[in-house]
């Protein structure tokens, strides 16, 4: 009976696509923190400028987006409602300025990060029945 109620529990498996998106996430924290160390100004410049703030904005601004990409990566991995909310709502405002800051050009690197951002929603909806379901836990 017990090994029939850790089957159960160990059916519903996390899609392989959700688990490469969160590690997508992580490793670019970890390669946020680390260079933060390596080379903060120049970094911390162009990862404000990708996020539609001056590149004075400064290296602070680094820690800030590792934070929160580590919290993406939790929560996508987790497949919590909150994880993919805050993805959604992320890769929307990222999405849209790297849209704004391409004006259009396919060629450039901020239209890039409107195509992830826009593949990746789409993703994230098809699999949305993944983060709403309803986990009962059992007490064996």
């Amino acid at each position: 009976m017990k090994r029939e109620s850790m089957h159960t529990a160990n059916s519903k498996r996390k899609p392989l696509g959700i688990i490469l998106i969160s590690g997508f996430y992580a490793f670019g924290a970890i390669v946020l923190l680390i260079t933060s160390f390596i080379n903060p100004i120049q970094v911390g410049s162009t990862i404000a400028e990708r996020h539609g703030l001056p590149p004075t904005t400064g290296s602070w601004f680094l820690l800030v987006v590792a934070g929160l990409a580590l919290i993406m990566a939790w929560g996508l991995y987790s497949l919590s409602r909150w994880g993919y909310v805050l993805t959604i709502v992320y890769l929307i405002y990222f999405g849209s300025v790297g849209l704004i800051l391409s004006g259009g050009q396919f060629a450039t690197i901020d239209f890039g990060s409107f195509i992830w951002s826009l593949l990746v929603i789409i993703y994230l909806i098809v699999k949305r029945k993944q983060f709403f379901v309803t986990r009962q836990t059992e007490i064996v």
